[in-house]
Parts: structure tokens; C-alpha cells; sequence
């Protein structure tokens, strides 16, 4: 068989609500990149973090992180930035409405997170971050607007969150998404994981054709469009049914190894 290059979304597809990946998935992964396969985790965590989860199966398992803004091509990696004048009106458009963002560089998350459950969350993923890579910031000019890749607004009351998802998309400087109702997830114009996918095929010179997909929310609908073979979870958000091909069990039910032991014949 041809090398098929494999994408799999993170939270919600590859791993369990308990932040786990089965023996089970672990096996067929590294089962299929024996035979010559490419595996690509594609998530809108930033690097760090994806990396925790790829190291639970193994090293050679390749990153789509930053919903896209961030890419593995061999021992090279694609990086593309928001723009200072898109990260200017995102911070206009957040204190205005007093909701939460977080913005994402490579290596460091600038916020304006007050709440004290929302910093609980993030002192914890603190813990695995270089001292002093997150900082709280309110003005543009407390940050390095220039290296910011992406960033998630998430935390304010809903009609504000609502309000911001508005005005934020009516500007014609970036992209944004959605990986839950209660977030909004910011990105270069243009960028999502469909075009790191993109990158990733050109690359290899694996077309679509031997291209599998796997997400469950509306930040992979792009991406599952990318791959002719395109997978929704049973768990997935009503609106990625229709982008998919085919649907497999949930996460909680290892959907993503059941569907490439069905397809590969394993």
C-alpha cells in the first residue's frame, strides 16, 4: 500500500476525557508507522502541549499545533503570525467587552485572565513552561505583538463572548474558529489546519487521496475537508457530520484505532 499521511485532532478524537491515549490507539499508530505510514497530530494547542500528547505514543509522530499556524515538514517547521495590526484590534475588541484572550507565540502566552479559576488552569499548565513564558498584559504594548501566532478568547459572560465573536468577524485582518461554544479561537487570515495539511501534502507529494482526517469540532471541518478520507467522531458537534465521510466511535471508545484497523486491515 502507498504511504497514506494520517491527521488526528487531539481533544475529543485521539485521546481520552482523562487526557490518556489507550494501548490500544498507542499500538495502531505505531503500528502503521512501521509499515511506512505519516503520522500528524493536529491541534489548537500550542507546541508544549501538543508535545505531552505525542510523547505518549512516540518521537517520530509529527505536529500540526496552533490550529495551524504552526506545522512540522521534516526536521523543518512552518510558522505563520497573526500580524500586529490583527493582534491591535483584538485587544481593542476584548477590552471593550471585557471577555479573556489568551495569545499564543512559539514559546511564551501573554493573557488578561483574571478570573481565579480560569488562572488555576493556567498555573498548572505553567508547571511544564519555561519560568516566566506566561505574563499577563492588558495594552498592546506590554506584549511582542509581532511573534503572536494565535490566540483563544475564552471567559466572560456569554453575551459578551457572543458580542466579540461578532465584531471580531467582521474584520477582514484574521480568521477566527471555534472549538467549543464558549471559545473563540484567533488565527492568521487564511491559516487553519486545512492549510498546514496542505503544506504537509506538498511536502511528502502524497495527495489527497491518501490522505485521512480525523476531528470532532468545528476547527476541523476545514481540515476534514483536505483529506478524502474524512472521519467524525460519534462525538463531534452536529455541524462535522456533514463534512465527513465516514463516522467512528467516540474518543471514549478508541474511534480513531477502530476506524484505521477497519481501513488498513490491521
Amino acid at each position: 500500500m502507498k504511504p497514506h499521511l494520517i491527521f488526528i485532532d487531539i481533544d475529543g478524537t485521539l485521546i481520552h476525557d482523562d487526557q490518556t491515549i489507550s494501548p490500544r490507539t498507542k499500538e495502531v499508530i505505531e503500528k502503521l508507522q512501521s509499515l511506512g505510514h505519516i503520522v500528524y497530530i493536529a491541534t489548537g494547542r500550542m507546541r508544549v502541549h501538543a508535545e505531552l500528547v505525542r510523547d505518549m505514543i512516540n518521537a517520530q509522530v509529527n505536529l500540526i499545533n496552533s490550529n495551524g499556524a504552526m506545522y512540522d515538514l521534516g526536521a523543518n517547521q512552518g510558522v505563520e503570525y497573526l500580524g500586529v495590526n490583527a493582534v491591535e484590534q483584538i485587544i481593542n475588541i476584548v477590552n471593550q467587552n471585557q471577555v479573556s484572550v489568551r495569545l499564543f507565540t512559539p514559546s511564551h502566552v501573554y493573557h488578561n485572565v483574571t478570573n481565579k479559576q480560569a488562572l488555576s488552569v493556567m498555573s498548572f499548565a505553567a508547571k511544564i513552561m519555561k519560568r516566566g513564558a506566561i505574563s499577563y498584559f492588558k495594552e498592546i504594548g506590554e506584549i511582542d505583538a509581532k511573534t503572536i501566532t494565535n490566540g483563544i478568547i475564552a471567559g466572560g459572560a456569554p453575551d459578551k463572548i457572543e458580542l466579540t465573536r461578532k465584531l471580531l468577524g467582521n474584520l477582514t485582518t484574521l480568521d477566527i474558529s471555534s472549538s467549543a461554544p464558549e471559545n473563540i479561537e484567533l488565527l492568521p487570515k487564511g491559516v487553519s489546519k486545512a492549510t498546514a495539511v496542505k503544506h504537509v501534502q506538498m511536502y511528502y507529494q502524497i495527495n489527497r487521496e491518501n490522505t485521512l482526517v480525523f476531528g470532532n469540532g468545528e476547527n476541523d471541518i476545514p481540515m476534514l475537508e483536505a483529506g478524502d478520507i474524512s472521519v467524525a467522531m460519534q462525538n463531534s458537534t452536529p455541524d462535522v457530520f456533514d463534512h465527513a465521510k465516514y463516522v467512528t466511535g467516540s474518543n471514549e471508545e478508541d474511534g480513531v484505532a477502530e476506524f484505521l484497523e477497519k481501513y488498513f486491515q490491521l
